[in-house]
């Protein structure tokens, strides 16, 4: 049995919220990017076309959409997980470990059940994407992309603004 791991200080909890916010817009912004080669909507055709392309730049194009919305999902876990952590060490939200970081934020209406029905139908999505590659399909992925193109930014909106309105963690941002 290992030692426990020792608990990070509370600069670098924020610290760890910061840089996943920050690489959190720059995934978004690569996604909406690899989405517009797909015009108009992520137009299921087109997508579909160049994921199945014997031509490797096609597959690339389609590959570009699946690993933002990738990446995008997971960023978006992390943050949930690091403002949960930050909201418990701030005092916001009780010990309480049998509640899972979404559930905590649903809990408290920081996250809607709309967008975590939306997270959890990514995480499917994102799953079969790297367990059963072969069986995912362009149809799945092209509305789970289209969920988190649509949910993300309210939910890292809802999450942001609760957690600069932790009572030290707005203190920290003034000094």
């Amino acid at each position: 049995m290992s030692p426990p791991r020792p608990q990070r200080s509370l600069i670098q909890l924020r610290d760890s919220y910061n840089e996943t916010l920050d690489a959190l817009r720059r995934r978004f912004e690569q996604l909406e990017a690899a989405v517009a080669q797909f015009p108009p909507d992520l137009d299921e055709q087109a997508l579909s076309t160049a994921w199945h392309s014997d031509d490797p730049l096609e597959r690339n194009r389609a590959d570009n959409v699946l690993s933002g919305f990738e990446k995008t999902y997971m960023l978006v876990m992390d943050l949930i997980t690091l403002s949960v952590k930050l909201g418990r060490r701030l005092g916001a939200l009780g010990e309480d470990e049998k509640l899972s970081p979404i559930d905590a934020l649903r809990e408290l209406r920081i996250v809607s059940q709309d967008a975590q029905d939306a997270l959890d139908v990514q995480r499917e999505v994102r799953n079969a994407s790297q367990h059963v590659y072969v069986e995912l399909t362009v149809s799945a992925l092209r509305e789970a992309v289209k969920q988190q193109l649509d949910s993300t930014p309210r939910v890292i909106r809802s999450i942001t603004v609760w957690v600069d309105s932790l009572p030290e963690a707005a203190a920290e941002q003034r000094q």
